[in-house]
């Protein structure tokens, strides 16, 4: 079984128009939510998938925090079952689809993870229809590449050098690094400026403290003056000026 309830849900009655029988446990979506087959249907049945609830699924050997954005990969390897059959995951790339929010703190090893169904964290955005990379190295900021796709820096004291701004040019970078585990720099090119709810002055960097830094803080900018200022958004964590 890949999903099943922990506690009371929200169904929502519906009709089996596969083709093929559903198999309990099964995830399913519709209009960009994912609903949780409880038992064994078949064709043309109706039956009423879990929408909302507290869930239990099997974990793709990934950590994460409580309140963390949780996705399912279909062909993910679980801690406990076959390889390839699907496991629920903290990391957006290898993800197939966002589910929920994680209920409490997951280990690696794990077995099993508890997420609330459909439910987001209002400080911690899904980021949706956006491709995710993740880097282990400093990376240099190309726009053709990079812009407008959330960066996930999964080492500790990695940099991303950014370039000259072009107006609406968007950087999101997150942190994947377990708590209190990464320094992330941005720096900045030359003379430009960050302004908005995080001011970083010129010739200097952004630092995201390693002491403080959690999970899934995050830095989002979107360049509003050609070679010259970027705008914070929005960002999650402790994020200060160089010296």
């Amino acid at each position: 079984m890949k999903a099943e309830l922990d506690s009371n849900g929200v169904y929502i009655d519906m009709t089996n128009a596969t083709g093929a029988i559903i198999s309990g446990g099964t995830l399913v979506r519709i209009g960009g939510i994912v609903g949780i087959v409880a038992e064994n249907v078949g064709i043309g049945a109706k039956h009423a998938p879990l929408f909302a609830g507290s869930c239990r699924g099997r974990n793709a050997a990934v950590i994460g925090n409580a309140g963390d954005n949780l996705y399912y990969d279909e062909d993910g390897d679980p801690v406990d079952g076959d390889a390839g059959t699907g496991a629920f995951t903290t990391d957006a790339n290898a993800g197939d689809y966002w589910v929920g929010t994680l209920n409490q703190a997951l280990a690696a090893t794990d077995t099993d993870c508890f997420f609330s169904l459909n439910v987001p964290n209002l400080d911690l955005p899904v980021w949706p229809h956006r491709a995710h990379i993740m880097t282990a190295v400093d990376l240099t900021f190309v726009a053709a590449t990079h812009s407008g796709k959330v960066i996930h820096i999964t080492a500790d004291g990695k940099t991303l050098t950014l370039p000259v701004g072009v107006v609406g040019m968007e950087v999101i970078v997150v942190n994947d690094v377990a708590d209190a585990g990464a320094l992330v720099t941005v720096d900045l090119n030359g003379n430009e400026t960050i302004q908005g709810n995080l001011t970083i002055a010129a010739t200097k960097t952004a630092l995201l403290t390693k002491a403080t830094s959690i999970r899934g803080d995050f830095l989002h900018l979107v360049c509003t003056t050609a070679a010259g200022i970027w705008r914070c958004v929005e960002k999650r964590g402790i994020w200060v000026t160089s010296a």
